[in-house]
């Protein structure tokens, strides 16, 4: 695009935007804004903050020979439960880990699939 018709379609552009001006201002965008907040609140807030109550009510509920899923994708069990860290064993072998409470991706039951079904 050459110069010229550069420079007049900014002149257009700057009359036409000039022309308009807002009547309502804030009053008219806070419906937009409020609705918009609502929205994130449903779709992304209150699912992540569902999601960490449970984590944290199952990671606080563990107990002794409980059957576990590490995040690093190792299944263990329980052998031990400290304040801030857990002892787990693999399989019946001698070998203890002292993990934290963060490690747990979920808690199994007896059959070996995810207690809370999502596993």
């Amino acid at each position: 695009m050459s110069l010229p018709p550069l420079i007049g379609l900014l002149a257009l552009l700057q009359d036409g935007a000039a022309g308009t001006a807002p009547e309502g201002g804030l009053m008219q965008m806070l419906p937009l804004f409020a609705g918009m907040f609502l929205i994130l609140w449903f779709v992304v807030i209150r699912p992540e903050r569902k999601e960490r109550k449970r984590r944290e009510g199952m990671i606080n509920e563990l107990r002794k020979n409980d059957r576990v899923l590490l995040t690093g994708g190792l299944f263990a069990t329980v052998a031990a439960v400290g304040e801030t860290e857990l002892t787990i064993k693999f399989d019946d072998g001698p070998t203890r880990v002292k993990v934290v409470r963060s490690a747990i991706a979920s808690v199994l039951d007896k059959n070996g699939d995810g207690a809370d079904g999502k596993s």
